[in-house]
């Protein structure tokens, strides 16, 4: 990419001052939303309402036009009319401003006459204006106190994996989950329609940023598919890239059209070309997240997986789920085998791998002692433990009801657990993954589902990633593979 063009990003993404043109009078409105987001967000630099109706919003005044303000503007947010776009475009090249973003639509997804309205846009763009959308939501930058349109209570924490997004509404959703699943964000844009920065030159772009580690993209077309396929194999060959690629379907390529004005594709044509560049290839949302939120967390993921869990027919699931993506539970030694039945002599247990502990609930001590002699014992590179939150919830409860025992909380035991993961990971070197699965429905078990957010919390806190089931946290997995070590998954 020019170091010029860099530049522009940079001064965007980085703003020392944001000019909003639009409706700022009308509660809810796009232009309005976007100065009360960025107010809310805490953006340090300074913020222009720009408008020609009301005199103040947001303890703010209204300024009548860019050449009334202050300060340096190196970012322009546009929510104006869509044949209102290329004039405050030209203000904004005539001042010096880097670069814009285009919220308005009704450009070249709605046919012909939007499409002239994009075709000036573009020209205008080319004139050095960098310009993001139109139909979009923006960009987000944590270390810049940039947020998207819906974004005033996105974390301010910044963190390692950039996002390039074709749709505002999946760039909002992908954010939340992120912050669910531990995931940090460095940069995401929301390009819509890509009239000038699209999918090739945001990746190009991420690719040789400093404080991107990872990324992420959800695409409805691409325009040149060979530039595109120089930009990812480029980004690949630097940091891992996740790309779920919409309208692969007849009836999903009619949708972007009407969406972003974007052409699908082939599915077959688009899986080749990915595994050529070693890009993950994912199929929605969650593959995206797993395969991060692995990318994330793992040190150096593996194919070699011991599991843990109460119930034989965990094991046989997760082992036919294993070997369908191309991953391996090898069988443990005699001596290990020896050593983890001295420890659980219990009727029922398994130890060949999966562990089976012929129960969903085992005490603290013997749950410790059984990880710790696998890590230790095994060449293994991932070690999953899988807890069934609802059946322990049960029974701590039940025996503190009814027993008079004094057992710690759910919390409590998997905050005892953590404490005793965290020197084994250290010392062994191999990656600890967590399954915890809520099965808890009835709405009297409400509170189930509140206790499994604060012990997911306060692992993805301490490193440890925390999935809701066996499948995604092994999907994670094997998609990881195909970055660190190049495997394809298989179909599941």
């Amino acid at each position: 990419m020019n170091q010029s063009v860099r530049e522009q990003i940079n001064r965007m993404c980085h703003p020392r001052g944001i000019a909003i043109f639009g409706g700022m009078t009308r509660v809810g409105g796009f232009a309005n939303s976007i100065l009360v987001s960025h107010i809310l967000y805490g953006f340090k630099g300074k913020l222009y309402p720009i408008s020609r109706k009301g005199d103040e919003v947001g303890g703010i005044k209204i300024i009548r036009s860019l050449g009334d303000v202050d300060g340096p503007v190196d970012l322009a947010i546009i929510a104006v009319p869509a044949q209102a776009v290329p004039d405050v475009m030209r203000e904004c090249l005539a001042h010096g401003v880097a670069g814009v973003t285009i919220q308005t639509s009704g450009f070249a997804e709605i046919g012909e006459e939007g499409r002239a309205i994009q075709n000036e846009i573009e020209k205008i763009a080319h004139q050095g204006l960098l310009t993001v959308g139109p139909n979009c939501f923006g960009i987000h930058c944590p270390r810049g106190g940039i947020t998207l349109l819906p974004g005033a209570n996105y974390p301010k924490e910044p963190g390692n994996v950039g996002l390039i997004c074709q749709s505002g509404g999946m760039a909002n959703d992908f954010v939340h989950e992120a912050e669910a699943t531990g995931i940090r964000m460095s940069k995401v844009f929301s390009y819509g329609n890509g009239a000038d920065l699209d999918a090739i030159q945001l990746m190009n772009y991420l690719a040789d940023d400093e404080e991107t580690e990872a990324i992420g993209a959800y695409l409805e077309g691409v325009k040149d598919g060979r530039r595109f396929m120089e930009a990812v194999r480029y980004a690949a060959s630097k940091k891992p890239v996740v790309i779920w690629k919409g309208g692969l379907t007849p009836l999903g390529a009619r949708m972007t059209m009407s969406h972003t004005a974007s052409l699908g594709g082939s599915t077959d044509i688009w899986k080749g070309a990915m595994k050529q560049a070693g890009v993950i290839a994912v199929k929605d949302l969650d593959g995206m997240m797993d395969s991060l939120s692995i990318l994330t967390f793992l040190n150096k993921p593996g194919r070699k997986i011991g599991v843990m869990g109460g119930g034989g027919a965990i094991g046989v699931y997760t082992s036919d789920l294993a070997y369908s993506l191309g991953l391996e539970l090898p069988v443990f030694s005699d001596k290990t085998q020896r050593k983890l039945g001295s420890i659980l002599p219990v009727p029922g247990s398994s130890f060949k791998n999966p562990i089976d502990m012929a129960a969903p609930t085992l005490p603290l001590k013997a749950v410790v002692s059984l990880i710790r002699e696998t890590l230790i014992r095994e060449p293994i590179d991932v070690f999953m433990m899988i807890s069934l939150l609802h059946p322990l919830d049960v029974t701590i409860r039940t025996h503190t009801r009814f027993n008079g025992l004094k057992a710690p909380s759910t919390v409590e035991y998997f905050e005892k657990l953590l404490a005793e993961l965290l020197p084994l990971k250290a010392e062994t070197g191999k990656d600890i993954v967590m399954v915890i699965q809520n099965r808890a429905h009835a709405e009297e078990c409400i509170d189930t589902e509140s206790t499994y957010r604060k012990i997911r919390r306060q692992y993805l806190k301490a490193g440890i990633p925390v999935f809701s089931s066996e499948k995604k946290a092994l999907e994670g997995i094997s998609y990881s593979l195909i970055h660190t070590q190049k495997q394809q998954p298989q179909e599941i």
